[in-house]
């Protein structure tokens, strides 16, 4: 009888070991394919986000395209896919031309397309071919621009899995199969058979899984998944049947000789237990009885067994460290600065520590308010986490003391049993969030209030600039006496930095608020140097100071960065150099450095009063000069070389500092732009000459300002191209205007009387749907007050005052969008 059920045991076994051994090749098998899938997709989609492919698909260039791939080949030449292509939303913009190869017509790539847009997984596709059917393997990944997040394109990699010998060998050494066969159906992909095996494919695809090939092998059967979805892809290993006819003769072996061990020792130990092993048995229960009836610490007596007295000490020692942890426990239970309480998972208090006692019914249990208001709060939380639910912490208010608890289930035998928990006085720390949530939103506000009234100033300080600078560039062009001719360049000069010091106030508020915008464009650097020579050679004249001006930069450069932005950092740095000195010179260097990227370097050098080198650390710091008597004597609002610092950030360029005190100041500035292209001076004077020619047609234009001087200098700016304006006062007005009459163009103000520029637009666009474009005219420079105009549906803005060139350039975009 023994001797049957050891067979049924070792025959159990042995199938077991059989299917173990399969099932841990197909697993093995399964996790080699999917690791080859991972890793492909891994390449495939650092490929999608590698700037430099973006790059060649933007320059449309084919020849990018394989030096990209081929540079990613050479790296990772093992995970480089059978068929690589890249297509656009509609077109083939690229391929490897490997499908070529397989036999695989370009447009059946088109419909390998087709059916693997739906997703960006593994596709498994049949696809004929020259050479039949085709099994691949495909996934496609979106090729995304990261500068502005636009889809350029797809990038789709294919595994060719007929005759994939290389993936069929790469699982085969990886696992613990002998030979493997990838077939579908019947029909044999690939296969490692050498032909000097006893079997064939065809043996090993019609065999039974799991039963033997032949007497030293058997086979396994694996229908492939990917991404965990079935395939009709099946995977046969042939695997080595030694172990288990080893382990079939070994359990015969051990079977005999443990019944003829069994008899020899079921004999001795009958004899020996009835002599010794009971009395000793009786006296290790009689001591294990004592120790846990009546809690006392007892010594083991001992025994002669070897085994019996280790056993005894060894529950002597475990009994004194559970006797010596109960009474750390204890220690730390009682003698704890924090509450503690424990509790029944019902809700009920079940012991509580002094300090517990102590804060929440006194040292002498005189008042028990505290803990009845304490157990209102915690007792639906400890319901709750003797539910298994476990909040991570738990506050409570009593007495105007706030309290954090750390609530924690005691499981014993996988079932809760009790509920402790731990509180600590959290009141100083919650009075210092609530005071910091108050700071916060009186911050908020502050900032709001602050916002509100630069909007307003805006508006209020441009309405009259616009006059003023408007009517001075019109008396420019019409007055010829020399004396009105100065005296009106006295005014523009008093208005632009009138502006000026308004725009740093604006471009600081919105540098603070992180609002300020760079847009480049392109433009002569020439108009640059001419400039700074044109405005800061006679003001240096005036004030006694020779004006040094070097430049390397040819006429013909044109380049792409901010000019307003250039100008503003070079206006800055030399209006700083000539406010603060009083003899000597002032000298401005302006180098173009070409290389990657092409770089400006410009220095400004001046012999004025110069910055102690511990002032140097703070003149970038808003509101701060470097004594608190240079404002007081030299005027300004603190802001300037702020601006220029972000400024030069913003472009991605440095600014560095040097200075003696009493000696002058050096400022070098380095600013990377891009040299477009060389324009002659005959185009640009060719540009000057057909800007007022702009349009070949005379265009009628509706113009809606309430503001007298504003209107009169926005229709002479206008009357220059040749349009003819009609002139209404408020948005109601421009409404009713605007069903009647057609107009070319719209120009309409913000601060309107009845109903505003953004509501008024908001009519004609929204509701009219009227086709006109609307050009906002508003003297508000906020970034909001110009996003609300665009979301109401104008075109574009216009932030006042209004000049030729800022004019220019609307009626420009006007032109090429609208004409």
């Amino acid at each position: 009888m023994v001797l049957f059920q050891s067979y049924q045991i070792s025959s159990r076994l042995i199938s077991q070991e059989v299917v173990r051994t399969s099932k841990q090749t197909s697993s093995l098998i399964q996790s080699l394919f999917d690791f080859r899938l991972a890793t492909l997709q891994i390449h495939q989609d650092s490929s999608a986000k590698n700037s430099t492919l973006v790059q060649a698909i933007h320059s449309g260039k084919e020849v990018e395209l394989d030096q990209y791939f081929l540079t990613v080949d050479q790296l990772e030449l093992s995970n480089t896919p059978d068929i690589r292509f890249i297509t656009s939303q509609k077109d083939m913009l690229w391929d490897d031309g490997n499908s070529q190869f397989y036999g695989i017509e370009t447009k059946e790539l088109g419909k390998i397309v087709r059916r693997v847009s739906i997703s960006s997984n593994w596709h498994l596709i049949k696809s004929p071919s020259q050479l039949g059917p085709t099994y691949l393997l495909v996934r496609r990944s979106s090729i995304v621009d990261p500068a502005t997040g636009e889809v350029l394109g797809f990038l789709y990699v294919s595994i060719v899995l007929n005759d994939n010998y290389a993936l069929i060998e790469t699982i085969k050494d990886n696992s613990n199969a002998q030979n493997l066969v990838l077939a579908v159906d019947d029909n044999v992909l690939a296969s490692t058979l050498n032909g000097n095996e006893l079997y064939t494919t065809h043996d090993i695809i019609h065999s039974v899984a799991g039963e033997s090939l032949d007497d030293k092998n058997i086979v396994s059967k694996n229908m492939l998944e990917v991404e965990g979805v079935p395939t009709y892809l099946s995977v046969f290993s042939v695997q080595s049947n030694q172990n288990a006819l080893k382990l079939r003769d070994s359990y015969y072996f051990w079977i005999v000789f443990a019944l003829i061990a069994l008899l020899a020792v079921t004999i001795v130990t009958r004899w020996w237990l009835h002599r010794n092993i009971k009395r000793e048995i009786d006296q290790l229960m009689s001591y294990t009885h004592k120790v846990a009836v009546q809690g006392k610490e007892y010594f083991f007596p001992g025994s002669a067994i070897y085994e019996f007295d280790h056993f005894g000490r060894t529950l002597e020692n475990t009994f004194q460290r559970l006797a010596e942890q109960e009474k750390q426990f204890e220690d730390l239970f009682n003698f704890s600065l924090t509450p503690i309480i424990l509790w029944s998972t019902d809700g009920y208090i079940i012991r509580m520590n002094p300090a517990a006692q102590k804060e929440f019914i006194g040292s002498k249990g005189e008042s028990k308010r505290l803990f009845r208001a304490l157990e209102k709060q915690l007792v639906p939380d400890i319901q709750t986490a003797a539910t298994g639910d476990i909040s991570k912490e738990v506050m409570t208010e009593i007495d105007k003391k706030v309290f954090r608890w750390s609530i924690s289930p005691i499981v014993i035998e996988n079932k809760i049993e009790s509920i402790i928990t731990q509180g600590q006085d959290v009141t100083s720390f919650a009075e210092a969030e609530k005071q910091s949530r108050i700071a916060r939103k009186e911050a908020e506000e502050s900032a709001r209030v602050r916002a509100d009234f630069l909007a307003k100033m805006s508006h209020e300080l441009r309405t009259p600039l616009n006059g003023i600078l408007g009517v001075s560039q019109l008396l420019k062009r019409s007055v010829t006496n020399p004396e009105q001719i100065d005296q009106i360049n006295v005014l523009c000069s008093s208005g632009e930095h009138l502006l000026a010091v308004l725009n740093d106030i604006l471009d600081f508020s919105k540098i603070e608020q992180g609002q300020f915008r760079i847009a480049n464009s392109e433009f002569p650097l020439i108009n640059v140097v001419c400039a700074i020579e044109q405005i800061y050679k006679p003001m240096c004249d005036d004030k006694g100071l020779e004006f040094k001006l070097e430049s390397d930069i040819d006429a013909a450069v044109v380049v792409n960065s901010n000019q307003v932005r250039l100008n503003q950092i070079l206006y800055n740095i030399i209006n700083n150099a000539l406010k603060f000195t009083c003899q000597g010179m002032i000298s401005v260097r302006l180098s173009l450095q070409y290389g990657d990227p092409d770089q400006l370097h410009v220095t400004v050098k001046d012999t004025g009063i110069g910055i102690k080198e511990s002032d140097l650390k703070i003149i970038f710091e808003p509101f701060m000069q470097a004594e608190p008597t240079t404002t007081r004597e030299y005027g300004g609002s603190g802001l300037g070389l702020t601006i220029v610092h972000s400024l030069v950030e913003m472009l991605g360029g440095t600014i560095k500092v040097s200075s003696e005190f009493g000696q002058g100041t050096e400022f070098n500035i380095y600013l990377p732009l891009e040299v477009v292209s060389r324009k002659t001076n005959l185009a640009t004077k060719q540009e000057e000459t057909k800007r007022f020619a702009l349009f070949n047609k005379t265009l009628k234009v509706l113009l809606v300002e309430d503001n007298h001087t504003n209107a009169f200098i926005a229709k002479a700016f206008c009357e220059k191209y040749g349009m003819k304006v009609e002139w209404v006062k408020d948005g109601m007005q421009a409404i009713e205007k605007a069903k009647s009459e057609q107009y070319d163009i719209v120009l309409m103000d913000n601060q309107l009387p009845f109903l505003d520029g953004v509501d008024a637009t908001k009519v004609l666009k929204q509701e009219m749907q009227l086709s006109t474009p609307v050009f906002a005219c508003t003297a508000d420079g906020m970034e909001s007050t110009q996003q609300a105009f665009l979301a109401a549906g104008a075109e574009y803005v216009i932030v006042k005052p209004i000049r030729e060139d800022s004019l220019y350039r609307a009626l420009l975009h006007y032109k090429e969008n609208y004409c």
